[in-house]
């Protein structure tokens, strides 16, 4: 059995401009990956850019990896981080 994720996400209800001039801060969604590789839970984030994105995707990379995506475009996948002791 095929299992496929078929929506596109829409613009933040946010409502408000990230720097005030009519420009909204891009979205990303982070995809929890299990090590078989699937899907498990999806996390919604608003970044000003792709840097700070990935740095907040690789922070949710503790004991599973994580797929970083804007839209259609994937931005970054990140393996799973071992916890600290």
């Amino acid at each position: 059995m095929l299992t496929c994720f078929t929506f596109r996400p829409t613009l933040s209800s946010f409502g408000q401009p990230s720097d005030g001039m009519g420009s909204f801060m891009p979205e990303y969604r982070v995809y929890l990956v299990d090590s078989y590789g699937h899907f498990f839970e999806a996390v919604h984030l608003i970044c000003a850019d792709d840097a700070e994105a990935t740095e907040q995707a690789k922070a949710l990379a503790v004991g599973h990896g994580v797929d970083l995506w804007e839209l259609d475009r994937k931005v970054g996948v990140f393996p799973a981080q071992n916890e600290s002791p």
